[in-house]
């Protein structure tokens, strides 16, 4: 059923005590919460920290103009990767009770998507180094970097975009129907897919998940564990 129950559900989780997040440990909420939010303010922190390019070129140029700055924005990608996988498995916590079968359908699209990301994150760790060594000519690297087309790029690029784009959507649909998180932040998650990859609007789009991380990070630090009847 996709029509919420009440307006709460808009905002808030209505039955708290029925979240999966409810049966978390206290530790295990507080990790699950913090595994959202770091995962989505490091890449936050790293789209803010570089300007983006139209064209390669104009972007390996600025790598190598201003390394401190690149390489910072490069480190926050990086150390965004563990909390990124975390954030799948807290999906996939939070929506199997309800959704088993869109669950784990998009967690495994997510985590190739993030094999491939992880990937992508390596390819450009590269790039920035050639950028920066000075030795190597920035139209003729821009135009490697444009034109690579070998068989573990490709197969890079269709475990990152479908599977991140496709598990995102899947998941989504999950968490939707999972009733353990507010639905405003599950509607973020399309918005970010919008802004990211049609409009190309990276910081607004990293700004958008990133809201949407805390927010449901905040719901599940707020689920109530079920009463103990040996206590009553």
């Amino acid at each position: 059923m996709l029509v919420p129950m009440s307006t709460m559900a808009w905002f808030e989780v209505p039955d708290r005590a029925a979240s999966p997040a409810a049966t978390f440990t206290p530790f295990g909420r507080i990790a699950a919460a913090a595994t959202l939010a770091l995962g989505a303010a490091f890449q936050f922190a790293a789209f803010v920290t570089m300007p983006a390019f139209d064209e390669t070129a104009d972007r390996l140029r600025w790598i190598a103009e201003n390394e401190a700055r690149a390489d910072l924005s490069k480190v926050f990608d990086i150390l965004a990767m563990p909390f990124l996988f975390g954030t799948v498995l807290v999906y996939v916590l939070l929506t199997r009770q309800r959704s088993a079968k869109l669950a784990y359908a998009g967690g495994a699209l997510l985590t190739c998507g993030m094999v491939g990301l992880s990937a992508s994150q390596g390819f450009e760790v590269l790039q920035f180094t050639l950028a920066q060594d000075g030795r190597f000519s920035i139209a003729a690297l821009a135009d490697a970097v444009d034109n690579i087309s070998s068989p573990p790029a490709i197969t890079m690029l269709l475990l990152f975009i479908p599977g991140a784009f496709f598990g995102l959507l899947t998941m989504t649909v999950a968490l939707w129907r999972s009733r353990a998180v507010p639905l405003v932040p599950v509607l973020l998650i399309p918005a970010f897919i919008v802004l990211d990859l049609p409009l190309q609007q990276g910081v607004a789009a990293h700004a958008v998940a990133l809201v949407g991380a805390c927010w449901i990070g905040w719901a599940i630090l707020r689920a109530t564990p079920p009463a103990d009847p040996s206590r009553t």
